[in-house]
């Protein structure tokens, strides 16, 4: 398709000759009163532009799945992480076992399309992507990626259990997205590098295949962390920070999958998949307080932006506006509630005086 574009694209901007050679100067004379050969193309060129678009949207990956890496020693021994470094822990032999069923499982959902897999360079996800591989695709020809962006959110260096309590308990204080541990990450720092992990794989989705033989992969299955699973959904589908917050750490080799709406090759989160003899279920990724809370149809799709009416009494109803009601009241003597902040704009609304302007008197006048 891409190639016949770029044909097309030629045969519009290449001189036309007459039948028996070089143009008669009629023709020349007409040329030249003529609008230039790029400016008559304008409209093709466009029309092209949106049709290489259109294809590489339609030749996107089926599915994005994330899978969190399986159970490691840390996760059953946190002394670990004041010996070993965080990059260097390892899975346990249930945390194999787990990565093993996990490629299973991805298995029973892909069948025999291609596959890509890009993976964190922490040891856990590695030994994670290897139990996979040898259990759902042994003989299978796949494609891996090893992506350092990838990695668990940067802790500090060796971590002491008791300096670690008194640290989480700060970081609970103060925010668990906007705290930066010792020595280590902030949750706004592992979005940045998503963000830029984010736009690298839609720029190779949409690169043009090398040859006419190569297909692009029907499936990315990215092997990770918790933390960053959950941040990838945040930078895709555009959560608030306080959405992200709601939204529970998957378990050790769950599986997360988005899949592919046509024709727009945009994403919609399909849950946790479950596979089974019978085919396999999704179900929704664990939210709110108590985990059970169903997730919104607006948090499953890519929302940049959200309407709203100020003024209106119901503007701050819908829970994709949840974040911006009960703000507190910055006026003293007003205290946090729904429809301060409301309250306290028409204060200062009112408070000014609105009409012309009065002219400046010239310098001198009354002299």
């Amino acid at each position: 398709m891409p190639l016949a574009l770029v044909l097309l694209a030629a045969a519009a901007l290449s001189p036309r000759h007459s039948a028996r050679g070089w143009p008669s100067q009629q023709r020349l004379a007409a040329a030249a009163r003529a609008p230039p050969p790029m400016a008559r193309a304008m409209p093709l060129l466009g029309w092209l532009d949106n049709q290489l678009q259109l294809w590489r949207q339609r030749n996107r990956p089926q599915r994005l799945i994330l899978v969190r890496h399986g159970q490691s020693v840390g996760n059953t021994n946190r002394d670990a992480y004041s010996q070993t470094p965080d990059s260097q822990i390892s899975l346990t032999e249930r945390g194999f076992a787990q990565g093993a069923a996990c490629g299973l499982q991805i298995r029973e959902l892909v069948g025999n399309e291609s596959i890509r897999f890009y993976y964190s360079p922490y040891l856990r996800a590695r030994q994670t992507l290897l139990a996979m591989l040898q259990a759902g695709f042994r003989g299978q020809n796949v494609e891996v990626t090893h992506e350092p962006r990838l990695r668990e959110q940067d802790f500090g260096n060796f971590q002491d259990p008791e300096a670690m309590d008194a640290v989480f308990a700060e970081r609970q204080k103060f925010g668990r997205f906007y705290y930066r541990f010792p020595n280590g990450e902030a949750g706004t720092d592992v979005f940045d590098r998503m963000s830029d992990f984010q736009s690298m794989l839609f720029q190779t989705m949409d690169a043009t295949p090398s040859s006419s033989s190569s297909k692009p992969p029907k499936n990315y299955v990215i092997v990770t962390h918790g933390l960053l699973m959950r941040i990838f959904l945040m930078c895709y589908l555009r959560w608030t920070v306080q959405e992200f917050e709601q939204v529970w750490n998957p378990s050790n080799c769950e599986i997360w999958v988005l899949n592919r709406l046509a024709p727009s090759g945009e994403y919609e989160l399909a849950g946790r998949w479950r596979a089974s003899p019978y085919g396999g279920t999704f179900v929704d990724i664990k939210y709110g307080r108590n985990r059970n809370q169903q997730l919104a149809d607006f948090m499953k799709r890519p929302s940049p932006t959200r309407s709203i009416v100020p003024g209106s009494p119901t503007a701050f109803d819908g829970e994709e506006l949840a974040h911006l009601r009960a703000l507190p009241d910055p006026s003293a003597g007003h205290g946090a509630g729904e429809g301060s902040i409301y309250a306290a704009s028409m204060r200062v609304l009112n408070s000014w005086k609105f009409g012309p302007k009065p002219k400046p008197r010239r310098q001198g006048a009354n002299r």
